[in-house]
């Protein structure tokens, strides 16, 4: 599988990095504390020891790096990212042994062999060019050390969150909103026959793959549009580029979409399932 999306522009890249930057307040807090769960299990799946020394790729409020951090203790934890605003609260919280940096996983100036474990908690699918991200863990990891990733599997929505999402791009052309966008095979990367073999071809072999699924259904269609502004930057940047009036006549719609579904139960109901894998470097 090709990596690298020729549309993995700078424009792309800027449109990910508002994205984060706007949504940094309340990450930790959205679908109800969803990614500080998802965090804690990838963590306890890699088994950080003493004295080993971590890089934590796409480190966002640094939910994995502070956890990562208490277990190395007196080792230490670099955390990366791009967003300054998410690396901003990340420091705020910083402890002893933890470091947080803005740089790009494609371009680490660190040498080889520097880390014992990398660490990759929902950042893969938003790298711009995610084989040289791997490329570079691979290279900056020690041999035998460890890799942890966790990529969503966005096969398993809901009924619910199918109807919303198709209706994304009808609506981005309705209000005359061109967004760049990476190629649809990235939503394919938390799938389990896709992400073991990215990791196997960067030279890594996969010791353990695990899936976690978490769910939830909102209340009404306001609810609703509120988390699935939170979903990624499309959804985001449509639906807060709507005015009140368009907002009402969007919720209005998801109304009588949620109704199409049938079964009450369906309605407003979501899934996020992660895909969790834990390799070594060959």
């Amino acid at each position: 599988m090709a990596l690298m999306d020729p549309d993995a522009s700078d424009e792309m890249i800027d449109h990910l990095v508002d994205f984060f930057d706007q949504i940094a307040p309340v990450y930790d807090t959205w679908a109800g504390g969803q990614h500080g769960r998802i965090a804690t299990r990838l963590v306890e799946l890699v088994k950080p020891k003493k004295g080993q020394h971590a890089l934590d790729v796409g480190t966002g409020t640094g939910l994995v790096a502070h956890l990562v951090a208490a277990k190395v203790s007196p080792g230490s934890v670099i955390g990366i990212d791009l967003s300054d605003r998410m690396l901003s609260i990340a420091r705020s919280r910083q402890s002893k042994n933890t470091q947080f940096l803005g740089m790009a996983a494609e371009r680490l100036v660190f040498r080889p062999e520097t880390f014992d474990l990398v660490t990759m908690g929902d950042a893969l699918a938003y790298l711009s060019d995610p084989g040289d991200g791997l490329s570079e863990a691979h290279r900056v990891l020690k041999t035998g050390g460890r890799l942890a990733v966790s990529c969503q599997r966005r096969s398993l929505s809901t009924r619910a969150q199918d109807l919303f999402f198709q209706g994304l791009a009808p609506m981005a052309r309705r209000h005359y909103l061109s967004l760049p966008r990476y190629s649809s095979e990235r939503s394919r990367f938390g799938e389990p026959d896709v992400l073991p073999q990215l990791l196997d071809s960067a030279g890594f072999k996969v010791d353990m793959l695990t899936e976690m699924v978490m769910g939830g259904r909102t209340q009404n269609a306001r609810e609703w549009t509120e988390l699935m502004a939170g979903a990624g930057p499309l959804p985001y940047t449509l639906i807060k580029a709507l005015g009140p009036r368009y907002r009402m006549e969007l919720e209005a719609e998801v109304e009588a979409a949620m109704d199409s579904l049938g079964d009450p139960d369906d309605a407003f109901r979501y899934h996020h399932s992660y895909l969790m894998a834990v390799a070594t470097k060959r």
